[in-house]
């Protein structure tokens, strides 16, 4: 009977430890996908800006893409926070770009501060990849790296002619 007992002590332990594993995530992913919502929806309003003000085709382009894609990765941050009964942060509007004016400078200008808000977001990813445990937001950190960093080059190239 104590073999039972020790048995079921040991199966419930294996049970609990299981349980915590098969949440899979820790506090490093629920900030990571907090702040990236923050940063993403802010990238989304820099974007905004320059379908209003930019003056060139690559701005313009740029922004349009940007949008959707950022937008998606806000609904799957979000859906994980929800599912581990986080927080999703409440939008917010940011003055970044606010100072920018239409005209010959918007796009360099644009660039320059986009540029910098996606080497944050890139600096963000890799953070993440050494200190997240969840696997979907792992993935999303690594296509953020690979993706930004695209944009990164695609960027400097356009703002060194």
């Amino acid at each position: 009977m104590a073999l039972i007992a020790l048995l079921a002590l040991v199966a419930a332990g294996a049970c609990s430890a299981s349980a915590g594993t098969q949440a899979g995530y820790n506090q490093a992913d629920v900030r990571f996908n907090q702040q990236m919502i923050t940063h993403h929806r802010q990238t989304i309003q820099l974007a905004e800006l320059a379908s209003e003000r930019g003056g060139g085709d690559y701005v313009r382009k740029l922004a349009k893409e940007i949008i959707p894609k950022e937008q998606a990765d806000i609904q799957k941050m979000s859906g994980w926070l929800t599912s581990w009964s986080e927080a999703v942060p409440a939008e917010e509007k940011t003055d970044e770009g606010a100072e920018l004016k239409a005209g010959d400078g918007f796009d360099r200008g644009w660039l320059t501060l986009l540029k910098g808000h996606l080497e944050h977001g890139v600096h963000m990813a890799k953070e993440i990849q050494g200190t997240g445990q969840h696997t979907g937001t792992k993935q999303l950190a690594d296509q953020i790296v690979t993706n930004q960093t695209e944009e990164l080059t695609a960027i400097g190239k356009q703002l060194a002619i």
